[in-house]
């Protein structure tokens, strides 16, 4: 019972108490688990048989909730890999690591520190970095600002902001700090039991609303 549009250059957030198939759902637009019937479309083409890196060539990237950054490399090595598997080159590489410099400079100061000791919300910044040089069309994030600093929230939803501004990608936010949420998203679809039971543009996400689907 789940019927989710996410129009071109949107920030569209999936919401819900724990337990109710946000991350499921997520794997499944993934192609990591299988959907149990129904189908989906991604720039007009069907990918519900499509593999998981079929569906990632065609510009859907994931920035997973704990990050999975390598800890045992470094930040330009983290980098690396995204441009080595884009098979981006000199000018094009440049200018995909410069994009992400810009949204958070921190990480051109940190090039040689290991992933793994960076702070959580550095971390974090690597992450969505790290997705962003593969440039997609569709970039989901699973819980962004889960046990991070108040100031990398900011930094996190500038970087929204930016992304929106540009026209250069969708976004699906999963996410439980509603003003976060709010404050970044287009529109809202709320999940219970694995169903879609309320939907619409994010300025109808009222008291109400989230008294009775999203507090604990």
């Amino acid at each position: 019972s789940v019927n989710m549009a996410v129009p071109r250059n949107q920030v569209v957030a999936l919401l819900g108490r724990n337990g109710v198939g946000k991350t499921t759902m997520l794997n499944a637009i993934l192609g990591l688990v299988p959907a149990s019937g129904g189908s989906m479309t991604f720039d007009g083409k069907r990918i519900d048989s499509m593999a998981p890196d079929q569906r990632a060539r065609l510009g859907i990237g994931y920035v997973p909730q704990g990050r999975d950054i390598f800890p045992g490399l470094s930040v330009w090595e983290n980098l690396n890999v995204s441009l080595r598997v884009a098979g981006a080159k000199e000018a094009d590489a440049e200018e995909r690591l410069q994009n992400v410099y810009d949204l958070f400079p921190v990480l051109k100061e940190m090039l040689k520190r290991k992933g793994g000791v960076l702070s959580g919300g550095q971390q974090q910044q690597l992450s969505i970095g790290r997705a962003l040089l593969l440039n997609p069309k569709l970039l989901i994030l699973d819980e962004p600002t889960e046990g991070i600093q108040p100031s990398i929230i900011d930094q996190i939803e500038d970087a929204i902001y930016a992304i929106k501004k540009k026209g250069s990608m969708s976004v699906i936010l999963v996410e439980q700090y509603l003003d976060f949420a709010k404050n970044a998203s287009d529109a809202f679809y709320i999940l219970e039991r694995g169903s879609v039971v309320q939907e619409g543009s994010i300025e109808l996400l009222d008291d109400d609303l989230i008294a009775r689907y999203l507090t604990v």
